[in-house]
């Protein structure tokens, strides 16, 4: 048994993130992969906790490890209501001249039960000026844990991919016309759409839309924000067949706007 446990703090310790790949369709749920990196021992292994984004949808999860079988895994923290995710959590209630500090035990609309040190606590939600404090972020409140229990032949280093949807991401195609006395020039963008407080550092982001894929590489989205990217330039011709997704086309004569267009398989309207 000590030997177990030894092995399964070294496994945690042992633990490394790796960039993640977003696969953004442009209208519904996107497919989020993310890299974990575990040491594994030759036998059954206990992983994680492996910290999913909390905009993940946990009623589909794809986890693959080369050379490893997945044996099963447990969910934590699944719930998108803001109390059910404090139970277990220490926090503090402050205000109406008390600071109660302890680990929440359950909460209602009405009343939160708390452990703390000196005992067990029941008492009032408060209401706003006073307020319930948690020394977690937002993301590590609301964030799906997920341990997974897995088979080896070998000890070694194994980088685990856990494949899941997300909500609140999409993207969208937009064009400029700009009409010339030396011809037509059409300018695309690409307008990622992030409606949620999940801030992305160094995210590889691979559009999808039906049979079109593209990759824009390592991209920053902010939370709550959009973000526009050239992708596309070119002198074109009124009835050329471009590989370009559709779009809405604002054209440009002579620099005055006259109107919008469409770009719609691949052709201009």
């Amino acid at each position: 048994m000590l030997k177990k446990v030894i092995l399964f703090i070294l496994f945690f310790d042992l633990s490394f993130s790796f960039a993640d790949t977003l696969f953004l369709s442009r209208t519904g749920h996107s497919t989020y992969i993310q890299e974990e990196e575990f040491m594994v021992a030759d036998g059954e292994n206990v992983i994680g906790p492996i910290f999913l984004k909390p905009i993940a949808i946990t009623d589909s999860i794809l986890i693959e490890a080369d050379g490893i079988e997945i044996e099963g895994y447990f969910l934590e923290n699944v719930s998108k209501d803001w109390k059910k995710n404090l139970i277990g959590k220490f926090v503090s209630v402050e205000g109406e001249g008390r600071v109660i500090k302890g680990t929440v035990i359950d909460i209602n609309d009405e009343y939160i039960k708390i452990n703390t040190r000196k005992g067990f606590v029941i008492t009032t939600v408060p209401d706003f000026p006073s307020r319930i404090k948690s020394p977690l972020k937002w993301n590590e409140l609301f964030s799906p844990q997920i341990t997974v229990k897995v088979k080896s032949e070998l000890a070694q280093s194994q980088i685990f991919r856990v494949k899941y949807p997300v909500e609140g991401l999409n993207w969208d195609a937009e064009y400029i016309l700009v009409e010339k006395s030396n011809g037509k020039y059409l300018t695309g963008f690409i307008n990622i759409k992030n409606t949620t407080p999940v801030e992305f550092k160094n995210l590889n982001v691979i559009l999808i839309d039906g049979r079109y894929r593209k990759d824009m590489g390592e991209i920053h989205i902010n939370s709550f924000g959009e973000k526009k990217l050239r992708f596309f330039y070119k002198k074109i011709t009124e009835k050329e067949i471009l590989d370009i997704p559709d779009g809405k086309v604002s054209v440009f004569k002579d620099g005055i706007f006259i109107g919008y267009r469409y770009i719609k398989n691949g052709t201009l309207h």
